[in-house]
């Protein structure tokens, strides 16, 4: 794999570090740290198995990946696709519907949101109080044990695992999903969660209603909603833990966010991490 990195553009920058290089239509995902290999890995398998049955999800560049350097960094490249169009709520139902339609194997990993907290939780920034952390490991605890009583109640499949608007790539005129970093093996409705949880903590109501018209579900009708709730928001406020001290308007949104959580607040809109 022989690319130019002069002049590489940062694209994004929440969990992991995407950018889009000047001089090839590539994108380059870096991740850090010994979670990053680990995920790297995860991530080059289930982008393979997905892109074996057509799956409408983004394509890793031909060549050996992960890349690892220094055993600090965990680099993947992928195909850059447009991503500057506006998006409906139909856009976002339909692929996620095809992947829902497939059949998984063993080789798709599991969805697993506990064990990646567990290692967000230890990678955390100093900047976390000691109490702080006591009380997410509490809940994520919780939260674990309650998902596994209710796991038998819900069909399982082939997800996405953190579907949103911005998840979404065109690849000619078919809307198709990246970051596939949560994608496995796991409760189908689980793709509903995010774009439910937005309805109130984002004031995304009205498009909320759209998608479960086009996807032809509602999460929230489901006796099991209030623990993925939890496990979604969980979700939102531990991701980004390892960076904090680093990244002072990201640590401000994190604390709101933390803060409503630990009053057992549910109705404090949020915002986006810059």
């Amino acid at each position: 794999m022989d690319l130019d990195a002069d002049g590489a553009e940062l694209i994004q920058y929440s969990v992991n570090a995407v950018f889009r290089l000047v001089t090839a239509p590539v994108v380059v995902r870096v991740a850090a740290g010994a979670l990053g290999r680990t995920r790297g890995r995860r991530l080059v398998t289930v982008a393979s198995w997905l892109e074996d049955r057509d799956a409408p999800t983004v394509q890793l560049l031909d060549g050996d990946q992960p890349i690892d350097i220094a055993d600090r960094f965990t680099f993947t490249f992928w195909d850059e696709l447009d991503a500057r169009r506006t998006w409906t709520a139909a856009d976002l139902a339909r692929p996620l519907r095809a992947l829902h339609t497939l059949q998984p194997d063993s080789a798709m990993p599991q969805w697993d949101p506990f064990g990646i907290a567990r290692e967000r939780l230890a990678e955390a920034d100093s900047a976390m109080s000691a109490a702080d952390l006591a009380w997410l490991r509490e809940e994520w605890d919780t939260a674990e044990e309650t998902y596994r009583k209710w796991q038998r109640a819900m069909p399982f499949g082939v997800i996405h695992g953190d579907p949103h608007l911005g998840n979404l790539l065109a690849d000619g005129e078919r809307a198709i999903l990246c970051d596939l970093d949560e994608t496995g093996i796991g409760p189908i409705l689980w793709d509903l969660v995010p774009q439910a949880v937005g309805a109130t903590r984002f004031s995304r109501e009205p498009f909320y209603r759209q998608f479960v018209d086009a996807y032809g579900a509602d999460v929230r009708e489901e006796s099991y909603w209030p623990v993925l709730q939890h496990i979604r928001e969980l979700i939102m406020v531990t991701s980004v833990l390892p960076n904090l001290s680093h990244r002072p308007e990201v640590a401000a949104e994190h604390a709101h966010r933390l803060g409503s959580l630990r009053r057992g607040d549910t109705t404090v809109t949020w915002h986006r991490y810059q």
